[in-house]
């Protein structure tokens, strides 16, 4: 079965300490896609036409930061921790290089990512 944005399951997976909730869906095999949602927002933010859309090409995983919704741990206060734990979650998921695409906050997020460099980031 293929998965979509909304028919996706809610999967989880541990790294410092922290619970972080995702999702997995699309066309696997690729460089996955991964989403960072502005501050405090949700997986379930972001629109199903648009990560749909994108899924059709390529895996997209979304997923809550630190202490958001479903996510176990602190919210983080500045732009390095939560790029900080996003790298961490990444990380978690055995991935070695990904695209990221970030929303608001989640974008200055993935900016500070791409300066702490542990992992490759395609484009």
């Amino acid at each position: 079965m293929i998965h979509t944005h909304q028919t996706a399951p809610t999967q989880f997976v541990e790294a410092n300490s922290i619970r972080f909730a995702y999702r997995r869906f699309g066309k696997t095999g690729g460089v996955p896609l991964v989403f960072s949602q502005h501050y405090i927002g949700t997986m379930d933010y972001w629109d199903p036409t648009v990560t749909d859309g994108l899924a059709r090409d390529r895996e997209v995983i979304l997923f809550n930061n630190a202490g958001v919704s479903s996510s176990s741990g602190e919210v983080p206060t500045t732009f390095e921790q939560m790029a900080a734990d996003a790298i961490a979650f990444i990380k978690a998921l055995g991935l070695k290089q990904v695209d990221l695409f970030g929303f608001s906050i989640g974008g200055m997020s993935c900016r500070k990512s791409l300066c702490r460099r542990p992992i490759s980031f395609a484009g």
